[in-house]
């Protein structure tokens, strides 16, 4: 027999895949677990349980799916609004900032919206400033605009030059922005077509444009024959045809706007003077005659616009026939390949990165110019194919789902191949994936952490932290299925808060609820909130908590002042009366973390442990900020790890503890060297490093 006490010093492989059992030659086996339920993986090795997630409301409908869009005003005004649908089948928009619902004269701000719950997951977006642009492909363009926190607009917007393809029902499905450019792509009879605006103008499409004035605008000029001083082109004011000129529909003269500035004006009317043997004078009339055009303002003031346009120096126009465009025109362009290249989604760097169905593409200005209409290049750099679901930037790489909807990529550039690659970060663990994944959303405060939607309703979680080589995963299990997720930067705790819509069933009802993660858990233990859909007290003493309507019937663990008190049922008036009276209670849905490392590899004189048989005899957990726990060979045989010594008063709080505890293991010989650390307490729980004693028979 050999004893040994291998070091499990970090965590961050997360949760490996049952087909690497027995892969104890993999470097990651180590700093992997065969189980990793509602903690996550801080990048430098240990693991902390997750906090709670906290009630905020109930959806705007509990039989529809509700969307969940971010909206960052700045770094102190964010918002998350809620996109669903009443009980009347109309489409309706709220708004939550500062952890409630914004309201507007005492009620709960809602406006409603042309999107039904049933097209909410083809619904796109992006930001400029103060306006959410929509895409939809069923929808025109729309434009959403914060007026204040109880006031936004929502319009279609209005584009010069707007594409023949955008017709009913087949809108862009994608939008973004590039190089200044709007950029819309993909109607779903022309799914890899890709438009892009103006520079500098997102509502501007046209392909060809001239800026004013063109050739030939300030060979005529208007002269004031009013005495008003002004060469404004209203009645009685004239121009001068040269010997040999001619005037007709779409030529331009050269004059002032009643005001006084400098415009210019393109002729739209029916008459035609040709100057011919002699110069020929050009009178502006309300009623034209021979020599007569018509006047470009009326007495009042007001454009002629059936006869004239008018336009500022700079402005832009329609190119004539045979012009080239200019470099900053808008820009259409399809992609070519030998595969499906419908774009799911764009993504601004560099590099337009578009994720397609049939692969990944770069599109971008040619000899590192910026973009023009003659110089676009579109490259396609991989064959991997993307779902339509919103990627992540993160850091240097965008992440996104693969097409089947079971693997997350990593598109980045790569210095050794001279190209951009698209990593798969599931390969070590593809099953947590599970039937696919549906939805996204990035938090980089405090740990840089993707979350998944699960088809089930698990949210697996991924800490990213390329530089130090961590991609870990784990999975938050709470009491039902999470549908959609986002997140959003909160100033008040400096940190990215992850926001979630839950279906829960409560009282045998189904019902959905709009809920949010709460803050790691920072050393108070009065403070620590690890319930789900749970709701807080702070104030005087008391024995009864209320409020917890929306739970009414369930069971729920409760923590008061620190201390854990026995489960209650929620009344049917939201109440539960407490064990004895306290100051600061959190009470909600109880759920367990849990860790499970790899089966344990110490080796012996022969070679290998694996598969001899073993006997784990003792484990010691080095913990920090921890109250509560349990380790033992699985969930059916657990021993409790003792805080709690002589001299602290009963029926308080002993407080958290950092250090090293250690644990009689329960468990005979076996062929399997197992370990679980579980905590199913209302409490902080944090591992930095398990010491297993084993023992192995040769």
């Amino acid at each position: 027999m050999s004893i040994s006490t291998p070091a499990l010093t970090n965590f961050t492989a997360g949760e490996l895949s049952p087909r690497l059992e027995g892969r104890s030659d993999l470097s990651k086996y180590y700093n992997g677990c065969r189980a990793l339920e509602n903690f996550h993986i801080h990048p430098h090795g240990g693991i902390t349980r997750r906090s709670g997630f906290r009630f905020v409301a109930e959806t705007l409908s509990r039989d529809k799916p509700t969307l969940l869009i971010p909206f960052e005003f700045n770094g102190e005004q964010t918002y998350v609004l809620e996109f669903g649908e009443d009980e009347n089948g109309q489409g309706k928009m709220r708004v939550f900032t500062d952890h409630g619902v914004v309201l507007s004269g005492g009620s709960e701000y809602v406006r409603d919206i042309p999107y039904a719950a049933n097209e909410l997951d083809a619904l796109r977006y992006t930001q400029s400033a103060d306006v959410l642009i929509l895409t939809h492909p069923a929808h025109p363009v729309r434009k959403l605009t914060r007026v204040d926190h109880d006031d936004w607009s929502l319009e279609e917007m209005a584009f010069l030059g707007q594409p023949e393809a955008w017709t009913e029902n087949n809108y862009p499905s994608a939008v973004g922005f590039f190089e200044q450019r709007l950029v819309l792509a993909a109607t779903p009879d022309k799914p890899g077509t890709i438009w892009f605006s103006r520079t500098g103008e997102m509502t501007d499409f046209r392909l060809k444009t001239r800026e004013v004035p063109l050739d030939g605008w300030r060979d005529r000029e208007i002269t004031d024959a009013n005495s008003d001083g002004i060469r404004d082109g209203k009645a009685g004011d004239t121009f001068t045809l040269l010997d040999g000129d001619g005037f007709e529909q779409s030529d331009g003269i050269k004059g002032q706007h009643p005001d006084g500035t400098t415009r210019y004006y393109r002729y739209k009317g029916d008459a035609n003077h040709v100057a011919s043997g002699a110069d020929k004078t050009i009178t502006f009339q309300a009623s034209p005659g021979a020599n007569g055009i018509e006047a470009i303002w009326d007495a009042n003031d007001a454009l002629q616009s059936d006869y004239w346009e008018c336009f500022e120096v700079g402005d832009r126009t329609d190119a004539q026939a045979g012009d080239d465009p200019l470099s900053d025109d808008a820009i259409e362009a399809t992609l070519s390949g030998r595969q499906a290249n419908a774009i799911e989604f764009m993504v601004p760097r560099s590099r337009l990165w578009l994720g397609t169905a049939g692969g990944e593409w770069t599109l971008y200005g040619a000899g590192g110019d910026a973009l023009a209409p003659d110089n676009i290049k579109a490259s396609h750099e991989g064959s991997c194919g993307a779902s339509s679901m919103r990627p992540e930037s993160v850091g240097y790489a965008t992440l996104y789902i693969q097409r089947a909807g079971k693997k997350v990529r990593e598109m980045a550039y790569s210095f050794e191949t001279d190209a951009y690659v698209s990593k798969d970060l599931t390969v070590l663990s593809e099953h947590v994936t599970g039937d696919g994944l549906t939805q996204l959303a990035y938090v980089q405060e405090p740990d840089s952490v993707l979350y998944c939607v699960r088809k089930d309703g698990v949210v697996p979680a991924m800490t990213y932290e390329p530089s130090q080589d961590v991609t870990g995963w784990s999975r938050i299990v709470t009491r039902g299925k999470v549908e959609a997720l986002t997140s959003i930067y909160s100033d008040s705790s400096k940190r990215d808060e992850l926001w979630v819509v839950v279906n829960r069933t409560v009282g045998g009802e189904e019902k959905r609820f709009i809920e949010y993660l709460e803050a790691d858990f920072a050393g108070e233990i009065e403070d620590a909130f690890f319930v789900d859909s749970g709701l807080s007290y702070d104030g005087e003493p008391t024995s009864i908590m209320t409020g917890l309507d929306h739970l009414a019937g369930e069971t729920v663990a409760v923590l008061a002042d620190g201390a854990v008190q026995t489960e209650k049922t929620v009344a049917p008036d939201g109440s539960i009366s407490l064990d004895r009276p306290a100051s600061k209670v959190h009470a909600g849905l109880p759920y367990t973390s849990m860790v499970q490392p790899m089966r344990i590899e110490a080796g012996s004189v022969r070679g290998t442990g694996q598969t001899k048989r073993q006997r784990i005899t003792r484990v010691a957990v080095r913990f920090h900020n921890t109250l509560g726990g349990r380790i033992g060979p699985d969930l059916s045989a657990l021993e409790p790890i003792l805080f709690r010594y002589p001299a602290a008063p009963m029926g308080q709080s002993v407080g958290v503890f950092s250090g090293d505890k250690s644990v009689v293991f329960p468990k005979g010989w076996t062929r399997e060297a197992v370990l679980t650390v579980v905590q199913d307490q209302p409490l902080p729980m944090t591992v930095l490093l398990i010491v297993p004693t084993a023992i192995t028979n040769e």
